[in-house]
């Protein structure tokens, strides 16, 4: 008998748990969140190595873009959904006087480090009701890294050479004085913990805990669309 009254308490709020994803079936999630590239940020202190094989600078400074985060899930049935997410973030170096092997000047120095990632995700909603969406899940990619450096000291033998060739123009503009390559590899991210907590019937803010890439932490906001016609 104890049982069957438990079960009928316990009803009412399972119905609540999963009846979000049939209510909003479309969600919107704009975050910016704490990864790797995150502590890459103010100054640096100069590099006065003795070796003969290494490269010195006088200063530097370090900043970096704030990971940015936008999402789109679509409930698939009351306790699961499926989507996409786009992430950016990007670290930058400027470094003084830097001197390659004590002999070599190559000036002030600017290296930047960038990543793009792109997935899919699946989220398992649980514990859901009215205006809170609680969710675990993964979310598997494949990150797109940038490098680039840039040099004054390169910049000025540049514009030497163009002035000798007998121009510069927009053939300076298009090549520009950086260095770059890129590379790509997969990315794997463990959602540990996702929560959305909805002021108004659509707009919320939310947070997740991950362990992977691209972020370990993020806070943000959400939109939600009803999936039934009206």
């Amino acid at each position: 008998m104890k049982t069957y009254f438990l079960s009928l308490l316990l009803f009412p709020c399972a119905f609540c748990a999963f009846s979000q994803n049939e209510d909003y079936k479309h969600v919107i999630s704009v975050q910016s969140g704490a990864s790797l590239f995150s502590p890459f940020r103010g100054t640096i202190t100069g590099s006065q190595n003795s070796s003969d094989t290494t490269v010195s600078f006088s200063s530097g400074k370090a900043s970096n873009f704030p990971q940015l985060n936008i999402a789109y899930d679509y409930g698939v049935n009351p306790w699961f959904s499926i989507g996409g997410a786009v992430s950016y973030n990007k670290v930058s170096m400027d470094l003084k006087d830097v001197k390659y092997n004590k002999t070599e000047n190559l000036g002030d120095v600017t290296l930047g480090v960038s990543r793009v990632t792109i997935g899919a995700r699946a989220l398992f909603h649980y514990g859901n009701a009215n205006r809170i969406d609680m969710y675990s899940g993964v979310r598997l990619g494949i990150g797109i890294w940038g490098v680039t450096a840039s040099s004054n000291s390169v910049d000025k033998r540049l514009d030497d050479v163009f002035k000798e060739a007998g121009g510069g123009g927009i053939w300076r503009t298009l090549l520009g004085n950086k260095l770059g390559g890129g590379f790509a590899m997969p990315q794997v991210q463990l959602i540990a913990f996702g929560l959305r907590g909805y002021l108004t019937e659509n707009l919320g803010i939310n947070g997740e805990l991950s362990v992977g890439s691209p972020f370990f932490a993020s806070i943000g906001i959400n939109y939600r669309i009803s999936g039934r016609e009206r």
